[in-house]
């Protein structure tokens, strides 16, 4: 797992159209563990929003601010 708060813009933008599996100890979203694929990458005042396609089909927004947020490539 690489923490999200480590990267630059460009390795950022480079999790576009790719598959990754996120987690996070954040207080409001205990055990948050989701997968999918980030669709649109946007900027909002300090963080950046991951737009996150679901197997299901459902569509997330994860945000960069969020508590110890790692992630990881996935198939």
């Amino acid at each position: 797992m690489k923490r999200i708060d480590i990267l630059n813009y460009k390795e950022l933008y480079g999790l576009l159209n790719k598959n990754v599996r996120f987690i996070s100890d954040c207080e409001f979203f205990p055990n948050f563990d989701v997968s999918g694929k980030i669709n649109k990458i946007t900027f909002n005042k300090s963080e950046y929003i991951f737009l996150l396609r679901l197997k299901n089909k459902k569509e997330i927004e994860v945000g960069s601010n969020m508590k110890n947020l790692q992630f990881e490539l996935t198939e």
